[in-house]
């Protein structure tokens, strides 16, 4: 799977949830894929989301972490 069919997974699982990260080594591709650039405080907005860079080693995830 490719980045954003992970992100468009974890935004399906918790529609509720406001925020989302993504781990260091996917964040450049999913950007990519959504032809967007992070904003000023390094988020996107995708899907009604805020999806942020979470880190090395993290998971996909709609939990800080």
């Amino acid at each position: 799977m490719d980045a954003r069919q992970l992100v468009d997974i974890a935004c399906d699982e918790d529609p509720r949830a406001p925020c989302l990260w993504v781990p260091s080594d996917i964040w450049p591709e999913f950007c990519l894929a959504i032809r967007q650039r992070p904003n000023v405080v390094g988020a996107v907005i995708y899907r009604n989301k805020t999806i942020r860079d979470g880190g090395p080693y993290c998971d996909v995830t709609t939990r800080r972490p």
